[in-house]
């Protein structure tokens, strides 16, 4: 082969390359993206037009009137995802622990029942937007007095919003915090 053929063979692959990983691969991913819109925008949620947050972030409730969240090292700021990754031996993530479970025991006063670890403790990312079942239902005798709704109504509520497994077989039963702060909200209105 010639200098010249292979000159040209190579300039045919790039412009080709060019034409399909520049142009016809972004608009063929826009376009899948476009059947998915929801996922491909964030799962923002929306209320009376104004976006409220998103399913997949978690977010801070301070009012004695939501369920909390899990606890985040980043303020929830997506950002600059990650949690502190503390080894559990570490002085600084048992010194966080300890306050943590002792302002979750002031606020909920749990009598017999253990604090569920995932109120005291973050996800990997530190923006995990749930919460187990058994860490919804650990807040309902507080709610139920803060908000005057009855616990049968506020359990209800919980396992309206509670999502198996996925498949059935990936992962723990789980409860969008932010959903279930919205539904919430509807009742209370």
């Amino acid at each position: 082969m010639s200098v010249k053929k292979n000159l040209l063979t190579a300039i045919k692959f790039i412009l080709v390359s060019l034409l399909l990983f520049s142009i016809i691969y972004p608009l063929l991913l826009g376009g899948v993206g476009q059947l998915f819109a929801d996922k491909a925008e964030g799962s923002i949620i929306y209320r009376n037009g104004e976006a409220v947050g998103s399913r997949l972030i978690g977010q801070n409730f301070e009012s004695d009137s939501y369920f909390i969240s899990r606890p985040s090292s980043i303020n929830y700021d997506a950002s600059i995802s990650g949690s502190d990754n503390l080894a559990v031996s570490n002085p600084k993530l048992q010194q966080r622990l300890a306050v943590d479970l002792e302002e979750i025991e002031a606020k909920y006063d749990p009598e017999n029942t253990a604090v569920p670890v995932d109120l005291i403790t973050e996800s990997a990312s530190a923006l995990d937007p749930h919460i187990s079942p058994e860490a919804a239902y650990f807040q309902v005798d507080y709610l139920s007095q803060n908000t005057g709704l009855a616990e049968s109504e506020l359990n209800s509520l919980i396992s309206e919003h509670t999502e198996g497994a996925l498949l059935g077989l990936f992962g723990e039963s789980r409860v969008n915090v932010l959903e279930l702060n919205l539904a919430l909200e509807e009742v209370l209105d």
